[in-house]
């Protein structure tokens, strides 16, 4: 490509968004009603929960000796938050005796998890293992 073709890609790039923004619309983000995890995803997450979180946060994912990963009280505490954040948050803090334990892939897999028990729809591609890319999904009520 040449510079000029690239300098005009750019200038149109930044003209799309400025005149979104112009117009008060934000460009369109991607949630979890956008099928942004993968049944086999959930499931390999299932069992990690069995072995590793069910002891805090109950069979039921509803609380225990740990806040609940499903249900209303979840939705109000990570709602219009990325998952990245709850990616994070899992992998720094959790398994509590040691935290940062388990390979990203493993906390990607539980984040998974978490999104079927709150009945967010499944899709056939698999959440990206990598924070950055969890950081651009967003958990909302429904659209």
């Amino acid at each position: 490509m040449t510079l000029g073709f690239r300098l005009w890609a750019l200038g149109l790039v930044l003209a799309l968004g400025w005149s979104a923004a112009a117009r008060g619309q934000e460009p369109p983000k991607t949630t979890v009603w956008d099928r942004v995890y993968t049944e086999e995803q959930a499931k390999r997450g299932e069992a990690v929960y069995a072995k590793s979180c069910a002891a805090c946060h109950g069979d039921a994912l509803i609380g225990g000796n740990a806040p609940p990963l499903k249900g209303d009280e979840f939705a109000f505490l990570w709602g219009d938050k990325p998952i990245g954040e709850l990616f994070e948050r899992m992998k720094t803090l959790m398994p509590p005796e040691s935290p940062d334990s388990l390979p990203n892939e493993t906390y990607r897999d539980l984040v998974a998890f978490v999104m079927k028990a709150n009945r967010y729809p499944s899709g056939d591609k698999e959440l990206p293992a990598d924070q950055a890319l969890l950081s651009t999904i967003f958990i909302t009520a429904k659209p």
